[in-house]
């Protein structure tokens, strides 16, 4: 399928039947001058080698080289190119603690969302890798399966509570087995499991599934969530949690069960603090493993076909030049007003090539900059990419995804409304909707986000991921409109009490001006 880039050249080709009807009446104009000078016929045998129908037969490929120079112009492509590339990175698995003794507050505000702070960090510092979460309590479950979608991780983290598991407890081992069960088969000595937890297991083994875990070529470390010192453990509905004999439930940070863990999971411990959590260790452990070549998919430009069209421009606009008028003469030098076209086909074309080749370095240098992590340099180049080619799939779309990693949600949702439209090949139709639904996510544009999952979903139905931020987007939407309600009763509750206080001082007002006409009138 051809598309056209440039569609506003081509006004040119309408301008063809006006040219053409302006050389026929300058024929026709000749014609008339001619019988001036006698009869047309005579003149003919007088002028033996002036051909009439050779001037039409020039002036037809003079707009036949017309035409293909404006569809030229339009720089007409065929169907966006595909290029699977390989990067390097990890299968990391955290496995989040949810019970209820991670709702003692020795953090701010206790330690199940100073772990999810945790989580989010470890995510930016681990960006090339695949990720997954698994939540446990007294049982695990697997809450995102790995992924490189590092929004939907952070969506789900944002839903995680203690209520997630509904058996309560600590089961360590079972996180770890959950975790070992999770990772992909063909990432053998590059997977990494994180436990972020206060070590306080009271279910299983760990340090055995922690040596299953090394023996499989899985790392297991260990975050630390708590205090040595202890806090009690605050209850939904109020109070604190107390035990069958009615004393207080103090949890404690277990450093030693969780260093016993690391030892057999080959990995590294760091106890998260206040101001640090002191995640550089783990980072640089796992930056020290085998990195795993991945298949990541990198959306190219147009195969670009206006060359062909001005090559046609070219041999017509030439052909014409070398026909003559008159009989017995097939070839003729180059008058000035052809030279003048075909040079000028000629320039046109080495400036869209050049053109080309500059939108697309612009490219690989933004393409360069990311891999290092300079956005602010990415994002420069991608905007001067798409400057240069607002119509370039592949400008845009790098554009769209830097612009949302540095968080300009607003922005790169914009940019990248119309790639998945552009898209032809079924799958990357699909990747596009699902990441411009994430897109939209993150903005807040839960009802975009949600038609985005859906146009993803027409087209790859088992898609589990969709299907999943769908569902989330839906809720958050819902708790969304029930606040605004929830707002819109307040703002109303407000006004008519303000309306009732109004009428009670008008009330006031009316009982005092009625006092003081009773008092005027007694003393009268």
């Amino acid at each position: 399928m051809i598309q056209l880039a440039q569609v506003q050249y081509l006004w040119i080709i309408a301008a063809i039947p006006l040219l053409l009807l302006v050389y026929g009446l300058y024929r026709r104009h000749g014609r008339k001058m001619l019988r001036r000078y006698g009869d047309p016929e005579l003149l003919r045998q007088l002028m033996p080698s002036v051909s009439r129908r050779r001037g039409w037969i020039k002036m037809g490929l003079f707009c036949a080289g017309i035409f293909f120079f404006a569809l030229g112009l339009s720089r007409p492509r065929t169907g966006a190119r595909v290029k699977e590339m390989k990067r390097t990175g990890v299968e990391i698995i955290i496995a989040l603690d949810v019970s209820n003794s991670m709702l003692a507050e020795d953090y701010s505000p206790n330690r199940l969302e100073r772990a999810k702070l945790a989580v989010s960090r470890l995510a930016d510092n681990l960006g090339r890798d695949r990720i997954g979460l698994i939540v446990f309590a007294g049982d695990a479950f697997v809450q995102l399966p790995v992924t490189t979608d590092y929004v939907s991780a952070k969506l789900f983290l944002n839903t995680i509570n203690s209520g997630s598991v509904p058996r309560q407890g600590t089961a360590l081992g079972q996180a770890i087995l959950t975790g070992i069960r999770s990772f992909s088969l063909d990432t053998p000595g590059s997977r990494a499991l994180i436990l972020i937890t206060d070590g306080e297991n009271h279910e299983d083994d760990a340090v055995a599934a922690a040596t299953e875990a090394a023996s499989q070529g899985i790392q297991v470390h260990c975050i630390g969530i708590g205090s040595e010192f202890g806090k009690p453990i605050p209850m939904p509905g109020g109070g604190l949690l107390k035990d069958e004999e009615g004393n207080t439930v103090v949890t404690k940070l277990d450093e030693e069960t969780l260093m016993n863990v690391v030892r057999a999971g080959g990995g590294v411990y760091v106890r998260a603090g206040n101001s640090d959590f002191g995640l550089q260790g783990i980072v640089d452990s796992v930056r020290q493993m085998d990195q795993q070549e991945f298949q990541a998919v990198v959306f190219e430009d147009f195969n670009e076909q206006y060359m062909y069209f001005f090559g046609i421009a070219f041999f017509f606009l030439i052909l014409e030049t070398m026909i003559g008028e008159r009989k017995g003469r097939r070839f003729k030098s180059f008058d000035i007003f052809s030279k003048t076209a075909v040079v000028f086909v000629f320039l046109t074309a080495l400036s869209l090539t050049a053109s080309a080749q500059a939108d697309k370095k612009d490219i690989r240098a933004g393409n360069r900059a990311f891999r290092r992590g300079n956005l602010e340099k990415a994002l420069l180049d991608y905007h001067r990419a798409v400057a240069k080619d607002s119509t370039s799939l592949r400008a845009r779309y790098n554009l769209a995804n830097t612009m949302h990693l540095g968080g300009d949600y607003q922005q790169a949702t914009a940019t990248m409304a119309t790639v998945p439209d552009s898209l032809h090949i079924p799958e990357k139709k699909a990747d596009a909707w699902h990441n411009s639904g994430n897109f939209q996510l993150s903005a807040k544009q839960y009802a975009e986000s949600i038609e985005a999952y859906k146009n993803a979903l027409r087209i790859r139905p088992a898609d589990m991921e969709t299907k999943t931020n769908l569902a989330y987007a839906q809720k958050m939407l819902k708790d969304q409109q029930e606040q605004q309600q929830q707002q819109q009763d307040n703002q109303d509750q407000d006004q008519q009490n303000q309306d009732k206080d109004q009428q009670d001082q008008n009330q006031d007002k009316q009982d005092q001006d009625k006092d003081q006409q009773d008092q005027n009138q007694d003393k009268q």
